[in-house]
């Protein structure tokens, strides 16, 4: 009999089939190192420049520390002295001292004049605007030959702006109060014109040619104001000798201080009346 043949299918191997995964980098967690247990290759020799080590830290400590002190001392020095010679200190007390022995009367009567003129325009109702003491200013920085010319004049003299400002204000309330009770004439103005023309337009009068001289009338305003400005510093001393004599002056530069009964209570108690009614009525009693 025939043999029948064998049909069999070859069969392949199976495959295994992977999932493709991806990896999403957020969740990657990296793995935390302990520092501690991380351990330095140790250098042959170091063990012995820790002493050396150790001591230039030391010197180094002890030298920053001499010089802050240092530093502290010389700024308390500077702060505390005018002067120092030869690491001898010239105490800013004593020269206190002696610029008060020499000066402090005159300036404590500066100060009580330009004191009265303040009150006196407080209650003339007069005042000066910050404008006006710029053109003021602006006409010194004219006639002086420009801004560096004015800023090298505030160095020299050691006078600061603000306190230059300060005086001019004083000089325009006191022409403000005096310059209405002044008499006097175009002829007095075009008298002092022909004067000091050549101070008050400097750079005018440099301008003009040989023999020309500048118009009156053009500089008349002008001339004017400087006029009077010069009138009221000649009728000033007069009329705060004057004001003084109004006021209850206590000037402790050249006196002994004094004290009353309820002294501060009744100035301002005056002061409130003042506003008021532009006088005060309370009187206060003097202890000796």
């Amino acid at each position: 009999m025939p043999k029948k043949k064998s049909t069999s299918k070859k069969t392949t191997p199976k495959k295994n089939k992977t999932k493709d995964t991806k990896i999403d980098p957020k969740k990657i967690i990296p793995k935390k190192v302990d520092l501690k247990e991380v351990k330095l290759p140790k250098v042959e020799g170091t063990e012995s420049l820790q002493p050396v080590l150790k001591v230039i830290g030391i010197v180094v400590l002890i030298i920053a520390s001499l010089a802050l002190i240092d530093l502290g001392v010389q700024y308390l020095n500077n702060d505390y002295s005018v002067a120092i010679v030869n690491g001898n200190r010239i105490s800013k007390n004593l020269w206190h001292e002696r610029l008060e022995a020499a000066y402090g009367p005159s300036v404590a009567s500066q100060l009580i004049d330009e004191e009265i003129i303040k009150m006196e325009a407080k209650k003339a109702g007069v005042s000066v605007t910050e404008e006006a003491i710029d053109t003021e200013i602006d006409l010194i920085i004219q006639s002086i030959g420009g801004e560096e010319a004015f800023e090298a004049a505030l160095v020299a003299s050691n006078l600061p702006l603000k306190e230059l400002r300060d005086q001019i204000e004083i000089d325009l309330l006191a022409t403000e109060l005096l310059a209405p009770d002044l008499e006097y004439t175009e002829e007095d103005v075009k008298a002092f014109f022909d004067q000091y023309s050549d101070v008050i337009f400097p750079e005018e009068t440099a301008e003009l040619e040989e023999g020309e001289l500048l118009a009156f009338e053009n500089y008349k305003d002008r001339t004017e104001e400087v006029y009077l400005q010069q009138e009221v510093q000649n009728y000033k001393a007069t009329w705060l000798a004057e004001k003084r004599a109004e006021y209850k002056i206590q000037n402790n530069s050249t006196g002994k201080p004094e004290y009353g009964f309820l002294t501060i209570t009744t100035n301002i108690i005056n002061n409130l009346l003042d506003n008021i009614s532009g006088e005060g009525t309370v009187e206060e009693v003097e202890t000796e």
